[in-house]
């Protein structure tokens, strides 16, 4: 069989071998996930796959803060909470980013002035396919986790593929 030059020629090299790739002269075996393994995957509960230890932010909390606590924690976004813990809003770093590009300071304004109020959530007990299908539609990236409209955990699709690809093998290298 001809060395494949492209990327899809590659695919279906691997694919008419029994799954077997060669990565930079090494034989790789890719093994694929069950489809019940991938059902069971998309019905685990939300609070199994979200982050509990979440950075979170009162609406009088200046913008300045808040990007400093997105840029410490490598974080793309920050809940706004109340004093007990009710959702109230979402910064996200490109608020930020849009603010500052726009001619605006981060230091003369507060997470209320920036915030997305009444952000998309989701409840704890909802699925992971629940959740990936609302951040689809909605396009989003970061997903809050509530229990009766407090802020219990974040989400992100970083998460649910981390979770996703659980299901997979890792790759046999021969």
């Amino acid at each position: 069989m001809p060395k494949p030059e492209t990327r899809g020629q590659l695919w279906g090299a691997c694919r008419s071998r029994g799954r077997a790739c060669h990565r930079e002269g090494v034989a790789v075996a890719f093994a694929s996930m069950t489809q019940r393994r991938a059902r069971q995957l998309l019905q685990d509960h939300i609070r199994a796959v979200m982050t509990e230890k979440v950075i979170t932010v009162r609406p009088d909390a200046p913008l300045l803060d808040v990007g400093r606590e997105i840029a410490t924690h490598k974080i793309g976004a920050v809940p706004v909470v109340d004093a007990a813990q009710r959702l109230l809003g979402l910064v996200v770093g490109s608020d930020l980013v849009g603010l500052v590009d726009g001619g605006g300071r981060l230091d003369d304004k507060v997470a209320a002035d920036v915030m997305a109020a009444q952000p998309i959530s989701i409840d704890e007990f909802a699925t992971c396919g629940e959740a990936i299908g609302v951040m689809q539609n909605a396009l989003i990236r970061h997903l809050p986790v509530t229990r009766e409209g407090r802020l219990v955990g974040m989400v992100t699709t970083t998460d649910l593929v981390r979770h996703l690809i659980r299901g997979y093998p890792p790759p046999e290298v021969a």
